[in-house]
This record gives C-alpha cells, sequence and structure tokens, in this order.
C-alpha cells in the first residue's frame, strides 16, 4: 500500500486518475433530492462523501460544499458508486461540466 497524505483507499491506485486528501466539509444535495452529509476526502477529480439519502448510480447530483462558514461553493457530480451504511450511504461522485436545461 503507498504511503503518505493521500488516504488508505489509494491502494486500488492503478483505478485511480488523481491523487485523494481528507477533506473537512459540510454537504448539502439540492438535486436530485435534498440531503445533508459531510466530505470524507476529495480529489481534483471528485468527493468521497457522506450523506444521509441514497442517489442511484450514474445520477448526477447538484450539491453545496461548504469548506467554512464564509466559503461555499456549488458542484455538479455523477454518482460513481454508492454504498448503504447503517446510518446512510457513501458515495463516490465524479465532478462534471454544469448539466445543460
Amino acid at each position: 500500500m503507498p504511503k503518505g497524505g493521500a488516504d488508505a483507499a489509494v491502494h486500488r491506485g492503478a483505478r485511480r486518475r488523481f491523487r485523494r486528501w481528507a477533506l473537512d466539509a459540510d454537504i448539502e444535495l439540492l438535486t436530485p433530492s435534498r440531503g445533508a452529509g459531510l466530505a470524507i476526502n476529495a480529489s481534483v477529480g471528485g468527493l468521497r462523501v457522506a450523506v444521509d439519502m441514497g442517489v442511484p448510480v450514474d445520477h448526477v447530483c447538484t450539491l453545496r460544499v461548504r469548506t467554512a462558514p464564509d466559503h461555499e461553493t456549488i458542484e455538479h457530480a455523477r454518482v460513481v458508486w454508492s454504498k448503504t451504511q447503517p446510518d446512510g450511504y457513501v458515495m463516490g461522485l465524479e465532478f462534471i461540466a454544469t448539466p445543460s436545461i
């Protein structure tokens, strides 16, 4: 397993294009349904989040990522994977360009 600041999930690095870092951020799902949670880690390509509501794989989410009381961004991401947990869901999200309406 690689050593360094990235999380332990990097051992699957053959599939990973981007290095991951821990991220302390509040997550608010805005679409396709409303929900809340926390970021677990982030990379240039996406986020791993723990949330209270599941979103099916391949669906596109709009989410608010709040890293500080005065700093938030709106992101669009595709659900790459989702796992049910006893207290919610953990999802892997891949950033995408703003979807066209």
